[in-house]
């Protein structure tokens, strides 16, 4: 691109917080400074790029030239870069990827957008692939991993198969009693554990799972109950529309509706929890980038049990962990295609690892060791401790996906008890004492 285009781009960027408009709109763009091989001068340069866990990725294309770009060479020469990506300015180390780790990643990015192997097709050498990894001390993640016995992870799958039967039922002193009259327009349902009222706790948000296509809402009243004792207050089960016949955005603005109905209730933000399971979790983390996105107040805690967090299907462990699962690579690619109807796979809020993951509240990320989503949690865990964020992450080990709804049995087996240990211990780290004022009490409704 010439260089009075390139100036033009970098100004717009910096002035829109990292957006840009024309050929460029809704692409995902940083700006790289590198310091000039030869002349020591420091050179701005725009790039597409793409996240991948804590760090972020480049590609030398140059626009199919034969030649790599004078970019490239600076960071051979000095691999100490600067990153601005719209959001914060950061120092970086380059690392040139090679072989297999280089092939997977540049199919990658050519699978979501075709243009990148039509500029392999012509340029005659082997395009680089560059890896960015911040410099800056980045949060830890809080890891954390649940041991099991072959035992115990058989009894699990065993528990799961017998739910189809012998399902569970609610606990008799569950509260079913609307506790704010108004949930957006979005339909939902509330349950409440004994001895939790609204004025004095909050509302926990829940999302289930199901693909983004079904609803068992007898279960899901159980897992709204099952959370509302661990979170210590009451629970609204998010009713939301599911595809095929309403496809994204549809789900995902239903929980954001939800979610803005209880502000407009005068419900603190402060004292929201959202959560949710499996595709679930994928709505709440996508729900937060919305949400940060238009300015409004996020949730005081997140927690997201087996989400998937990118729908281009990358994640290592989708194959990995192929067989061993009770979901497949191809149930994944069935449930995108449903849910996006053709909306971009590598884009956020969809995909919530494609994101801005700065500035969100303290998540609590769980996920089993032998579930093909299990890098999506992680690589999310970690992007989000990049971005400087605050995250827990629990592998449990020996565990398939869904393994949570154990929880829902009427005599739990011991990874349920843990999990939802677990759940209650990160709901005590992260509270924070009510402040007293204006909000210091919700609404109960009628």
């Amino acid at each position: 691109m010439p260089s009075d285009f390139n100036q033009q781009i970098i100004q717009e960027f910096r002035a829109n917080r990292g957006k840009v408009g024309g050929p460029f709109e809704g692409a995902r763009l940083l700006l790289l400074t590198t310091t000039g091989a030869r002349t020591g001068v420091r050179h701005v340069t725009p790039l597409a790029c793409l996240p991948d866990g804590g760090r972020t990725l480049v590609i030398a294309s140059a626009g199919g030239a034969p030649a790599n770009p004078a970019w490239y060479h600076n960071l051979l020469a000095n691999p100490r870069v600067t990153v601005e990506d719209g959001q914060r300015t950061y120092e970086a180390e380059a690392a040139v990827l090679e072989g297999e780790e280089r092939d997977l990643l540049f199919a990658r990015a050519a699978e979501a957008d075709p243009g990148w192997s039509a500029y392999q097709a012509r340029a005659g050498r082997v395009i680089p692939v560059i890896a960015l990894t911040p410099l800056d001390a980045p949060h830890p993640v809080n890891l954390t991993h649940i041991p099991a016995t072959a035992e115990e992870s058989s009894a699990v799958l065993a528990e799961m198969g017998a739910m189809r039967t012998h399902r569970p039922r609610l606990p008799a002193d569950a509260d079913l009693t609307p506790v704010l009259p108004d949930t957006g327009g979005v339909a939902g349902s509330w349950v409440t554990a004994p001895h939790h009222p609204a004025a004095e706790t909050g509302v926990t948000i829940y999302v289930h799972g199901g693909g983004f296509q079904f609803t068992d809402p007898e279960l899901e009243q159980i897992m709204a109950y099952r959370l509302s004792r661990v979170t210590g207050r009451p629970v609204l089960r998010v009713d939301y529309r599911l595809a095929p016949a309403h496809r994204y955005p549809a789900a995902l603005d239903d929980v954001v509706a939800v979610y803005r109905s209880l502000l407009d209730q005068n419900v603190p933000a402060s004292r929201i929890i959202l959560s949710g399971e499996s595709a679930g979790g994928t709505l709440v983390l996508s729900a937060l980038l919305v949400l940060k996105e238009a300015g409004v107040p996020l949730p005081h805690a997140a927690l997201a049990i087996s989400p998937q967090t990118d729908l281009t299907l990358s994640s290592p462990s989708i194959e990995a962990n192929d067989g061993e699962d009770v979901v497949s690579r191809a149930v994944l690619d069935h449930v995108a295609t449903q849910y996006l109807a053709g909306a971009r796979p590598d884009q956020a809020p969809q995909s919530p690892l494609h994101g801005r993951l700065d500035g969100l509240p303290p998540l609590l990320l769980a996920v089993g060791s032998k579930e093909v989503l299990l890098d999506d949690a992680r690589r999310f865990a970690e992007a989000v401790s990049a971005a400087g964020g605050t995250v827990s992450l629990d592998v449990y080990e020996g565990m398939p996906h869904a393994f949570h709804a154990t929880v829902l049995s009427d005599r739990p087996l011991p990874v349920a008890t843990t999990l939802l240990h677990r759940v209650a211990e990160w709901i005590g780290e992260t509270r924070q004492r009510p402040t007293e004022g204006p909000d210091s009490a919700l609404p109960t409704g009628d």
